[in-house]
């Protein structure tokens, strides 16, 4: 598991590798894809949603600070934040 200093890295990271065409993932990118991709398999629908969004509406916000404090539970459960 790779670990990030932050789950504002962890979610630039997984943007990062989304936004690269899967014809020119490298195997080792797919693999951190799908491992990020299970990670936020915790979260409900719509703090997924949220997570990804850009959208500043207050209810997009809210989603997203929710998400984002689960998400820092369970990285740092999983030993994917650095202390």
């Amino acid at each position: 598991m790779h670990r990030y200093s932050s789950v504002s890295a962890f979610l630039a990271h997984y943007q990062t590798l989304r936004n690269i065409p899967a014809s020119s993932r490298s195997e080792d990118d797919g693999k951190r894809l799908d491992a990020i991709g299970k990670l936020l398999e915790i979260l409900r629908p719509e703090e997924r949603e949220a997570i990804v969004s850009a959208s500043d509406d207050s209810a997009a916000v809210r989603h997203r600070e929710r998400a984002a404090m689960r998400l820092r539970r369970e990285l740092t459960a999983r030993g994917a934040l650095e202390s």
